[in-house]
């Protein structure tokens, strides 16, 4: 029987703008709504006011609701006092079903290396492997994440690190193959991620009953639906501890989860964080030293030199 689901209203966030400025405002974007953002280039269609990126954002009904609009007209106001001296931004929205941009993302989603093997292969696209990539086959569906973002690309850049070096494994195979939370899930690319490293166990968690469908939809296409297990169980109701937890979330709800994050973790295990800007890095190690736990090793984003993400371990685990 086929699931039918209903059509869901959207505003549609059309922002034009110069090419200085479009990767912070589709970072900002992205923080501020937690959904991807797809950016078009206007190279031939300079006009006089020399905008040359189209950024399409979609706000739901809730960021409506919670006033998002209206914190991001805010930052714009702000990029435009900021710089002055430049044609900086132009503004539109217009309602939309959400067939109208799921559809569009699939024109702007390639496969991607992220890496040394990890492969992130749209469902809809074609891609010949090398024999020792690690293929992940991913649909957005309604979610976030498809690793095109550099917060996503971080955390499995330092996820690859980690199952190659096993820092938890202590010299016993029983324990080589590490069990794995991943919290804030969207589409499970993390997950996946994690159970075709090797991980003999994977929870996705996650608030949004989209985000959910559409993560153990994306983990039968991968074929990990053995291993990988979805909820929408709160985090403090989770009872672990793991080797490898992983949260990719804005700063705020790591701020908010900072107790429950760092129980969850085995003594020898590792925490790996991001969705943070850089410039936030020393404040997320204060919260999260005050829960006993040390950075070990903090990553900026190569492209952009915005993002972070860090891997921590407990203070008294070792290392």
């Amino acid at each position: 029987m086929t699931k039918h689901h209903k059509k869901r209203p959207w505003v549609e966030l059309i922002v034009e703008t110069s090419e200085d400025i479009a990767d912070a405002v589709s970072d900002f974007l992205v923080s501020a709504l937690s959904r991807g953002v797809y950016i078009e280039d206007l190279e031939e269609m300079v006009e006089e006011d020399g905008f040359t990126t189209r950024i399409h954002a979609y706000l739901s009904r809730e960021d409506l609701e919670s006033g998002m609009l209206k914190t991001i007209e805010g930052y714009f106001l702000a990029l435009e006092e900021l710089y002055s001296d430049l044609p900086v931004i132009s503004w539109s929205t217009r309602a939309v079903v959400e067939e109208d941009w799921s559809e569009n993302w699939k024109k702007y989603f390639k496969p991607l290396r992220i890496g040394k093997s990890i492969v992130i292969k749209p469902s809809w696209e074609q891609f010949v492997p090398k024999e020792d990539d690690i293929l992940i086959d991913i649909d957005p569906g309604r979610a976030f994440g498809v690793g095109t973002h550099a917060s996503t690309s971080l955390m499995l850049e330092a996820m690859e690190d980690l199952w190659n070096e096993r820092p938890w494994a202590d010299g016993n195979v029983v324990d080589m193959w590490p069990e794995c939370l991943d919290v804030g899930t969207g589409t499970g690319i993390l997950g996946i991620a994690a159970a075709k490293l090797g991980s003999k166990s994977v929870l996705c968690l996650d608030i949004d009953l989209d985000a959910v469908e559409t993560a153990r939809e994306n983990c039968l296409r991968n074929h990990v639906h053995h291993v990988v297990s979805v909820s929408n169980t709160p985090v403090w109701q989770v009872e672990g501890p793991y080797d490898i937890v992983l949260a990719n979330i804005d700063k705020e709800t790591l701020t908010f989860l900072a107790s429950d994050l760092t129980r969850l973790v085995k003594k020898r295990g590792r925490l790996v964080l991001s969705g943070f800007l850089a410039d936030k890095a020393d404040s997320i190690a204060d919260v999260y030293g005050r829960h006993n736990m040390k950075v070990l090793q903090t990553n900026i984003d190569k492209i952009e030199g915005q993002w972070a993400c860090m891997i921590m371990a407990p203070a008294d685990g070792g290392t």
